[in-house]
């Protein structure tokens, strides 16, 4: 049985092998009889000659706005100062931040549990070098006792299978 299989493998990986090694030429593409033109306007010009372009987004930093890209990952203390978990995601609805997702116990985020929090219940601080962390008014205990965070894309894959009267037994 054992040699059967190994053979299997060995004929299998020196056809894909042999496979890749098969180079094609691809064939020659003629260009285009015509060149379309541009549809895009251009940008407006001041009469000094300088190209204008309008934003509304800021170009420098805003007092008082944070980045969210500086939280991922930030450690969560409880109010006795002892690490409960780190922040895993932040999520924004229509420009407001709606819920901050914090992942509590596990190592390395193997065997970690997410949960939501309103933003209300984290306190945003930074250390004296720094960096940033938050604060919950919970301890470890109470946030692995709280609902799972289920994310959209994972409910999906969760649903149950429809059922049919599909043939999905396997025949011998």
């Amino acid at each position: 049985m054992k040699a059967s299989v190994l053979a299997a493998c060995t004929a299998l990986l020196m056809t894909t092998s042999a496979i890749a090694q098969t180079t094609t030429t691809p064939p020659a593409t003629t260009p285009p009889a015509t060149t379309q033109p541009p549809t895009a306007t251009p940008p407006a010009r001041t009469p000094g000659g300088e190209t204008q372009m309008k934003s509304q987004a800021p170009t420098e930093e805003v007092k008082g706005a944070w980045n969210v890209k500086d939280f991922m990952r930030s450690r969560v203390y409880n109010m006795n100062g002892e690490r409960i978990g780190d922040v895993n995601d932040i999520l924004i609805d229509d420009g407001r931040v709606t819920a901050v997702i914090l992942g509590v116990g596990g190592f390395l985020g193997i065997g970690e549990k997410e949960v939501s929090m309103e933003p209300g219940q984290v306190k945003r601080m930074v250390h004296s070098d720094g960096q940033p962390y938050f604060t919950v008014n919970a301890t470890k205990e109470q946030l692995m006792a709280a609902p799972d965070y289920v994310r959209p894309a994972k409910a999906v894959r969760q649903a149950p299978a429809p059922s049919g009267s599909g043939g999905g037994g396997t025949t011998r």
